[in-house]
């Protein structure tokens, strides 16, 4: 009898549990239609002698645009599940599961391949293991008329051009254009996110060094690793933050016209990013964001002539008018050409590899969670650059600028 009772109670123990968790079932739809295309591809026959970039050879100058197309893109869409349940009077666990859908059926999608964790939670800040936006891109994600991330939002900062990812998702060092990015969402993370104190809280993380190698007699061991960390001030309409992030080992300027990472002339680099962002909210429905930023990208490599630094800055603004259920906005921002040195600190030119990105719109709040909205906008390169929109219509050749408009719905639940 008494078997039978322990038995009835272990049954009943994990309905108590799950009764005892509150769950969430949420999600974003987010697809725009739009016709987009490139023009004004830089000719072939450009060399740095003749005004390119010495970052750019020669043969990535082909003067071939890409033609005109509609497309449905399905930007930030997502669904998620997140959970929570507490152990102890200051003390919660919590968990969440996220990941990217495609309402326009284009490809499939990773489980768990947006923010995803499992952590604890009080009084005292939130600390979690799992795959989520670095504090760095944090911020980033508040400068945009709408939520989730479109073609017509801020590709510019936290990026240094060259076809590299507006956005991107990893886990770790993949030996890609991906590498270069500072907009990330990072697998292998601890993050720690502290309360606020008179209106100043931080988010600090690392990205673990999962993908260390070993040493060979052909090439060194790397131990890629990235740090990042943010403040932030806000009280009232007023909000500033600074951000922070290191990349170890990852080799960003390989994928910017440098000499191939973890060789054993190239064994080590480390690429930092600060940004500064602020926003103020008038009361009377406009609302101004400002976003500047300074990436480098660092090598140690030894051999003759090559590439060891890359230094640029980057600002975007945003001005956003409400007026009822309607939003008009304009953006524009612009990357400059930068500095870049080789070895031996001597200089080498980056003539042509400037950008500026604008975008207008309009949105229309349908329903507390539905807006209607549209859009115009463009990402215009300097002769040698290569910045590209996200999701880019394909891969830009230097000097090509990207133009686009649509309309599109956005869903949130």
């Amino acid at each position: 009898m008494r078997r039978n009772l322990t038995l009835s109670l272990l049954a009943l123990a994990p309905v108590a549990f799950a009764q005892a968790a509150d769950v969430q079932i949420y999600g974003t739809l987010l697809p725009f239609l739009e016709s987009v295309k490139t023009t004004g591809a830089t000719p072939a026959g450009l060399t740095p002698a003749l005004g390119g970039a010495s970052q750019v050879p020669g043969s990535a100058y082909t003067g071939l645009d890409l033609p005109s197309r509609l497309r449905i893109t399905s930007g930030t869409s997502n669904l998620g599940f997140r959970g929570s349940w507490k152990v102890a009077d200051d003390l919660d666990v919590f968990w969440q599961v996220e990941s990217a859908i495609s309402p326009d059926g284009d490809a499939p999608n990773t489980l768990a391949g947006r923010n995803s964790a499992v952590g604890l939670k009080g009084s005292w800040g939130t600390a979690f293991y799992g795959n989520w936006d670095t504090p760095y891109k944090f911020p980033l994600l508040a400068v945009g008329p709408l939520r989730g991330l479109s073609p017509f939002d801020n590709a510019l900062t936290a990026n240094p051009g060259f076809n590299v990812p507006g956005t991107t998702t990893q886990s770790g060092r993949v030996n890609g254009k991906a590498d270069a990015a500072f907009n990330r969402r990072q697998g292998n993370s601890v993050q720690y996110w502290s309360p606020v104190w008179n209106g100043f809280s931080a988010r600090v993380g690392v990205s673990v060094d999962e993908g260390r190698t070993v040493a060979t007699a052909a090439s060194p061991s790397v131990s890629p690793t990235i740090y990042s960390a943010l403040v932030t001030y806000a009280r009232g309409p007023v909000k500033v933050s600074y951000g922070f992030e290191r990349h170890e080992d990852y080799f960003g300027l390989s994928q910017l016209g440098g000499n191939a990472g973890a060789t054993l002339t190239n064994r080590s680099s480390s690429d930092t990013g600060h940004e500064l962002v602020a926003s103020y909210a008038f009361g009377t429905g406009t609302k101004v964001s400002a976003i500047v930023e300074q990436l480098t990208y660092e090598t140690d490599d030894t051999a003759a002539g090559a590439m060891r630094q890359y230094k640029r800055t980057n600002w975007y603004t945003l001005v956003q008018q409400q007026l009822g259920r309607h939003q008009v906005w304009a953006a524009y921002g612009r990357g400059g050409a930068g500095s870049a040195q080789r070895t031996g600190g001597v200089s080498a030119t980056t003539d042509g590899l400037e950008g500026t990105q604008w975008s207008l719109g309009y949105s229309y709040a349908i329903a507390r969670n539905v807006d209607l909205f549209t859009s115009c906008y463009g990402m215009t390169n300097g002769r040698s650059g290569s910045l590209a929109e996200f999701p880019p219509v394909g891969t830009v050749a230097p000097g090509a600028s990207t133009t686009g408009m649509g309309l599109g719905l956005l869903i949130t639940f």
